[in-house]
């Protein structure tokens, strides 16, 4: 039974990633476990850290063992992988504006918080994968997201971040989560609710580009370089609607839009602020 889930990669044993990522530590890269010496527990923090960064990026234990058990100066060589799921940067709520401002610095991006799923797209040599931020490929169940990204990336190799929102087909109004969310599941009749529950792609981020990893370029950096890498068009794939500005006014009257439009909310951006999977 084990032997077979684990080609599946279904064990579901109650092993999580922790004690995964904590094992390969043990066994690769612990340097002592004498807790009194203060320099070789910042080592080994610092290892575990590094440890973790590489799973975030490949989210491939398997790798990430290989890499560790050559040593750290191989660990630091990964990097991310086009097609592999990566582990999407998360953020915190902010209680209100000023609260926003307080952590993201002034002047801030502000975007659409979108009511949609979040998806991370990745276009290589290999084709299209779509991964949502459990790191379930959806790909098949998405092929008009599929087709988006072929036709709209302007890239060979690319890793773009963002939300897919539904749309009523006849009114072109945003629907909620829930109305698209059967579609996940679906492995009939796809290409009939392609037409019936149609989605938009709309990317707020790009990691990859040709080659080169974007994750250390700040974030206003990396937007130019999505808005030079992907072509537009309406209810297919766009890009997050954003300001840029340290008004609290400006803010309030793009939040009333927001909702207005039926989205969730807004998200507040700092401008410097490199991308941190997981």
């Amino acid at each position: 039974k084990f032997i077979v889930r684990t080609v599946l990669e279904d064990l579901r044993v109650g092993v999580k990633e922790g004690i995964l990522r904590d094992a390969i530590f043990n066994a690769c890269l612990n340097v002592d476990n004498n807790e009194d010496n203060e320099e070789i527990n910042k080592k080994n923090k610092e290892n575990k850290a590094l440890l973790q960064k590489a799973y975030d990026l490949t989210t491939d234990f398997g790798l990430v063992f290989e890499y560790a058990c050559d040593g750290i100066s191989r660990l630091k060589e990964v990097s991310l992988i086009p097609g592999q799921p990566i582990k999407v940067m998360l953020f915190p709520k902010a209680e209100n504006i000023e609260d926003a401002f307080r952590i993201v610095g002034k002047p801030m991006a502000i975007e659409y918080k979108y009511d949609g799923f979040r998806v991370i797209i990745s276009k290589s040599k290999e084709g299209i994968r779509i991964y949502t931020r459990r790191l379930e490929e959806v790909s098949k169940q998405f092929p008009d997201l599929v087709k988006y990204a072929e036709k709209y990336i302007k890239a060979e190799t690319a890793i773009v971040d963002g939300e897919a929102i539904g749309y009523n087909p006849k009114t072109k109004k945003y629907v909620p989560f829930q109305e698209i969310s059967q579609r996940f599941k679906r492995i009939y009749d796809i290409e009939k609710l392609e037409k019936e529950l149609p989605i938009e792609l709309v990317l707020f981020d790009i990691i990859y580009l040709n080659g080169e990893s974007l994750l250390d370029k700040p974030f206003k950096e990396r937007r130019k370089i999505l808005e030079e890498s992907v072509k537009q068009e309406a209810y297919k794939l766009t890009l997050a609607k954003q300001i840029i500005t340290d008004d609290i006014k400006k803010v309030e009257e793009f939040y009333g839009e927001a909702l207005e439009a039926g989205e969730e909310g807004i998200m507040a951006k700092n401008l410097e602020s490199p991308y941190k999977p997981g």
